[in-house]
Protein backbone atom coordinates (compact mmCIF):
# COMPACT_ATOMS: atom_id res chain seq x y z
CA UNK A 1 0.00 0.00 0.00
CA UNK A 2 1.75 3.14 -0.79
CA UNK A 3 -0.22 5.82 1.00
CA UNK A 4 -0.20 6.56 4.75
CA UNK A 5 -2.90 8.76 4.28
CA UNK A 6 -6.01 9.15 2.24
CA UNK A 7 -8.30 12.44 2.46
CA UNK A 8 -11.31 11.96 1.26
CA UNK A 9 -13.40 15.40 0.42
CA UNK A 10 -16.56 16.10 -0.34
CA UNK A 11 -20.41 16.74 0.44
CA UNK A 12 -22.95 15.31 2.19
CA UNK A 13 -22.62 11.65 0.44
CA UNK A 14 -19.07 11.19 1.20
CA UNK A 15 -19.59 12.25 5.04
CA UNK A 16 -22.34 9.30 4.64
CA UNK A 17 -25.52 11.04 5.88
CA UNK A 18 -28.34 8.33 6.96
CA UNK A 19 -25.80 5.88 7.09
CA UNK A 20 -26.80 4.16 10.32
CA UNK A 21 -22.94 2.37 10.73
CA UNK A 22 -21.40 6.30 10.48
CA UNK A 23 -18.93 5.28 7.87
CA UNK A 24 -19.92 6.67 4.80
CA UNK A 25 -18.35 5.15 1.53
CA UNK A 26 -14.82 6.68 2.53
CA UNK A 27 -15.07 4.35 5.79
CA UNK A 28 -16.21 1.72 4.46
CA UNK A 29 -13.53 1.80 1.02
CA UNK A 30 -10.81 2.28 3.35
CA UNK A 31 -11.60 -0.07 6.14
CA UNK A 32 -8.58 -2.31 6.80
CA UNK A 33 -5.65 -0.67 4.43
CA UNK A 34 -2.64 -0.74 5.43
CA UNK A 35 0.64 0.94 5.03
CA UNK A 36 3.22 -1.24 5.88
CA UNK A 37 2.63 -2.50 9.50
CA UNK A 38 0.33 0.81 10.24
CA UNK A 39 -2.94 0.99 9.49
CA UNK A 40 -3.55 4.01 7.04
CA UNK A 41 -5.48 7.05 8.33
CA UNK A 42 -8.24 7.38 5.81
CA UNK A 43 -10.08 11.40 7.01
CA UNK A 44 -13.67 11.70 6.00
CA UNK A 45 -13.84 15.46 5.29
CA UNK A 46 -17.28 15.61 3.77
CA UNK A 47 -19.34 18.41 4.48
CA UNK A 48 -23.49 18.81 4.81
CA UNK A 49 -24.23 21.14 1.78
CA UNK A 50 -20.60 21.88 0.15
CA UNK A 51 -20.59 22.96 -3.11
CA UNK A 52 -17.20 22.98 -5.49
CA UNK A 53 -16.78 26.35 -4.47
CA UNK A 54 -16.55 25.43 -0.73
CA UNK A 55 -14.41 22.45 -1.31
CA UNK A 56 -11.96 24.96 -3.48
CA UNK A 57 -11.67 27.20 -0.29
CA UNK A 58 -10.85 24.74 2.13
CA UNK A 59 -9.13 21.25 0.56
CA UNK A 60 -5.65 22.60 0.89
CA UNK A 61 -5.91 23.53 4.88
CA UNK A 62 -7.52 20.29 5.67
CA UNK A 63 -5.21 18.19 4.05
CA UNK A 64 -2.20 20.33 5.09
CA UNK A 65 -3.20 20.03 8.74
CA UNK A 66 -3.12 16.32 8.63
CA UNK A 67 -0.50 15.74 6.18
CA UNK A 68 2.70 15.83 8.77
CA UNK A 69 4.86 15.74 5.86
CA UNK A 70 2.98 13.15 3.74
CA UNK A 71 0.93 14.43 1.51
CA UNK A 72 -1.27 11.49 0.81
CA UNK A 73 -4.04 10.12 -1.91
CA UNK A 74 -6.23 13.05 -2.40
CA UNK A 75 -9.59 12.58 -3.24
CA UNK A 76 -12.37 14.25 -4.39
CA UNK A 77 -16.38 13.62 -4.39
CA UNK A 78 -18.61 16.63 -5.12
CA UNK A 79 -21.34 18.34 -7.54
CA UNK A 80 -24.64 17.61 -6.44
CA UNK A 81 -24.91 20.44 -4.43
CA UNK A 82 -23.67 22.67 -7.38
CA UNK A 83 -27.05 21.86 -9.24
CA UNK A 84 -29.27 22.17 -7.04
CA UNK A 85 -31.78 24.97 -6.88
CA UNK A 86 -33.07 26.64 -3.74
CA UNK A 87 -36.37 28.77 -2.97
CA UNK A 88 -36.96 28.67 -6.77
CA UNK A 89 -34.08 30.10 -7.76
CA UNK A 90 -30.74 29.55 -10.05
CA UNK A 91 -28.10 26.58 -9.53
CA UNK A 92 -26.22 26.79 -6.12
CA UNK A 93 -23.26 26.98 -8.37
CA UNK A 94 -23.90 27.68 -12.06
CA UNK A 95 -22.03 25.06 -14.64
CA UNK A 96 -19.56 27.19 -16.20
CA UNK A 97 -18.45 28.09 -12.28
CA UNK A 98 -18.47 24.76 -10.81
CA UNK A 99 -16.39 23.35 -13.88
CA UNK A 100 -13.67 26.55 -13.17
CA UNK A 101 -13.75 25.70 -9.59
CA UNK A 102 -13.21 21.67 -10.25
CA UNK A 103 -10.20 23.06 -12.78
CA UNK A 104 -8.46 25.01 -9.55
CA UNK A 105 -8.85 22.35 -7.42
CA UNK A 106 -7.51 19.46 -9.42
CA UNK A 107 -4.89 21.77 -10.72
CA UNK A 108 -3.87 22.61 -7.55
CA UNK A 109 -3.75 19.11 -6.12
CA UNK A 110 -1.85 17.51 -8.60
CA UNK A 111 0.91 19.96 -7.54
CA UNK A 112 0.62 18.07 -3.89
CA UNK A 113 0.27 14.63 -4.48
CA UNK A 114 -1.85 12.12 -6.47
CA UNK A 115 -5.65 12.63 -7.19
CA UNK A 116 -8.76 10.75 -7.89
CA UNK A 117 -12.25 12.33 -8.42
CA UNK A 118 -15.49 10.25 -8.11
CA UNK A 119 -18.64 11.63 -9.45
CA UNK A 120 -21.80 13.13 -8.29
CA UNK A 121 -24.78 10.27 -7.62
CA UNK A 122 -28.32 11.04 -9.03
CA UNK A 123 -31.63 11.04 -6.81
CA UNK A 124 -35.20 10.16 -6.33
CA UNK A 125 -36.78 12.96 -7.64
CA UNK A 126 -40.44 12.02 -6.00
CA UNK A 127 -38.68 14.11 -3.19
CA UNK A 128 -39.00 17.52 -4.74
CA UNK A 129 -39.76 19.85 -3.79
CA UNK A 130 -37.88 18.90 -0.06
CA UNK A 131 -38.11 21.34 2.47
CA UNK A 132 -35.67 21.80 4.74
CA UNK A 133 -34.98 24.10 7.70
CA UNK A 134 -32.62 26.43 5.60
CA UNK A 135 -34.19 26.41 2.03
CA UNK A 136 -37.11 24.76 -0.36
CA UNK A 137 -34.86 22.44 -2.90
CA UNK A 138 -35.54 20.96 -6.34
CA UNK A 139 -32.98 18.94 -7.71
CA UNK A 140 -33.28 16.95 -11.16
CA UNK A 141 -30.63 13.98 -11.95
CA UNK A 142 -30.99 16.03 -15.92
CA UNK A 143 -29.16 18.76 -14.38
CA UNK A 144 -26.55 16.38 -12.61
CA UNK A 145 -26.04 14.43 -15.30
CA UNK A 146 -24.86 17.95 -17.27
CA UNK A 147 -22.38 18.66 -14.53
CA UNK A 148 -21.17 15.05 -14.28
CA UNK A 149 -20.52 15.01 -18.16
CA UNK A 150 -18.48 18.24 -17.61
CA UNK A 151 -16.38 17.14 -14.88
CA UNK A 152 -15.52 13.83 -17.00
CA UNK A 153 -14.66 16.08 -19.72
CA UNK A 154 -12.47 18.40 -17.52
CA UNK A 155 -10.90 15.27 -15.94
CA UNK A 156 -9.77 13.40 -19.57
CA UNK A 157 -8.82 17.32 -20.44
CA UNK A 158 -6.50 18.17 -17.34
CA UNK A 159 -5.43 13.76 -17.11
CA UNK A 160 -7.04 13.58 -13.69
CA UNK A 161 -8.65 9.83 -13.31
CA UNK A 162 -12.44 10.48 -12.88
CA UNK A 163 -15.15 7.79 -11.86
CA UNK A 164 -18.70 8.15 -13.30
CA UNK A 165 -21.12 7.22 -11.11
CA UNK A 166 -24.29 8.50 -12.28
CA UNK A 167 -25.22 6.87 -15.75
CA UNK A 168 -25.14 3.31 -14.00
CA UNK A 169 -26.44 4.60 -10.68
CA UNK A 170 -29.70 6.33 -12.29
CA UNK A 171 -31.13 3.08 -13.22
CA UNK A 172 -29.17 0.44 -11.18
CA UNK A 173 -32.32 -1.13 -9.09
CA UNK A 174 -29.67 -1.88 -5.92
CA UNK A 175 -28.93 1.95 -6.25
CA UNK A 176 -32.27 3.17 -6.61
CA UNK A 177 -33.70 1.09 -3.87
CA UNK A 178 -31.21 2.11 -1.63
CA UNK A 179 -32.63 5.99 -2.37
CA UNK A 180 -35.85 4.94 -0.80
CA UNK A 181 -34.66 3.13 2.02
CA UNK A 182 -32.98 6.44 2.54
CA UNK A 183 -34.08 10.54 2.43
CA UNK A 184 -34.20 9.81 -1.96
CA UNK A 185 -31.39 12.19 -1.63
CA UNK A 186 -28.97 10.26 0.32
CA UNK A 187 -28.92 6.59 0.19
CA UNK A 188 -29.38 4.09 3.13
CA UNK A 189 -26.50 1.82 3.88
CA UNK A 190 -26.49 -0.39 1.25
CA UNK A 191 -25.91 2.61 -1.10
CA UNK A 192 -22.81 4.06 0.32
CA UNK A 193 -21.55 -0.13 0.48
CA UNK A 194 -22.52 -0.01 -3.59
CA UNK A 195 -20.25 3.18 -4.10
CA UNK A 196 -17.58 2.00 -2.02
CA UNK A 197 -17.39 -1.34 -3.98
CA UNK A 198 -17.58 0.36 -7.48
CA UNK A 199 -14.64 2.64 -6.12
CA UNK A 200 -12.79 0.09 -4.61
CA UNK A 201 -13.19 -2.45 -8.06
CA UNK A 202 -11.77 0.74 -10.23
CA UNK A 203 -8.42 -0.01 -11.44
CA UNK A 204 -7.23 3.71 -10.99
CA UNK A 205 -7.99 3.31 -7.44
CA UNK A 206 -5.92 -0.27 -7.49
CA UNK A 207 -3.30 1.84 -9.24
CA UNK A 208 -2.85 4.37 -6.84
CA UNK A 209 -2.92 2.09 -4.25
CA UNK A 210 -0.61 -0.17 -5.15
CA UNK A 211 1.99 1.14 -8.09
Amino acid sequence: MKFERIFCFGDSITLGYNDSQGLGWPGRLCRGLKHGEYHVAAYNLGVNGDTSRDIETRWRAEAEVRSRNSPGLLVFAFGFNDAAKADGGSFQVDLATSVAAASHIMSAAKSVSEVLWIGPTPLDESVNPMQTEYACWDMRNKDIERYDAAYAALAADIGVDYLQLFPDFLNNPRFQAALVAGDKVHPGDDGYALIAERVAAWDKWLEKLYP
